[in-house]
């Protein structure tokens, strides 16, 4: 896909699922620019609407479910039946073969109000950039030595830490805010040397 094609699908993607979210924004290689993006990623966090679940009892339920339902039903995509994903957090649909024949995966990622930042972050890559601020340093990256990623959340001392945009999640582990397109593991390889070069 060009990149212009590849936006113009995912934002028909947000628009329809909008209703459905708090918050929704196109990620991965087409939030970086990339001329040529291979898929479509979008992170969302849904709203949460009231269900019966019996005569007396309700349960809140995320709209997005139904929404992405919708769009299933529509026959503007359907779930990839390669590679199956459809679980709460994580989603891949196919869209109808182009006149190219190429299919479109789209990948919907779910976050929340409280861990936004690092999911928009992961999901944004690229992920050579990726790998370097997730390990820690006997890893060969930079995660200081108190914090662990896990469940989709940063975790400092056994406590999950807010994440509520990039930069606070930038700045939880240590490392520069970078718009997107800026985002590379070499850019980030020279300023951890930079770094250690200005304390030494």
């Amino acid at each position: 896909m060009r990149w212009q094609q590849a936006w113009e699908i995912g934002m028909a993607v947000v628009e329809a699922l909008s209703p459905a979210c708090d918050r929704i924004m196109v990620a991965g290689s087409v939030r970086r620019c990339k001329p040529e993006p291979n898929d479509i990623e979008i992170v969302y966090i849904p709203r949460m609407v009231g269900r019966r679940t019996d005569l007396f009892s309700y349960e809140d339920v995320p709209a997005t479910e139904a929404a992405v339902q919708e769009l299933v039903e529509r026959r503007f995509w359907r779930f990839d039946e390669e590679v199956k994903r459809n679980g709460p957090r994580h989603k891949r649909m196919v869209q109808c073969p182009l006149a190219s024949g190429d299919p479109v995966v789209i990948d919907l990622f779910r976050a929340s109000a409280d861990n936004w930042g690092y999911v928009l972050a992961l999901r944004t890559g690229p992920g050579e950039f990726n790998k370097i601020w997730a390990a820690h340093p006997w890893d060969g990256g930079c995660l200081p030595v108190d914090v662990v990623l896990k469940d989709g959340y940063v975790w400092r001392r056994g406590k999950p830490v807010s994440t509520p945009t990039e930069e606070a999640f930038f700045a939880e582990i240590g490392v520069p805010y970078w718009l997107p397109e800026e985002r590379s593991a070499i850019r980030l390889a020279k300023y951890l040397i930079d770094r250690v070069k200005v304390k030494a």
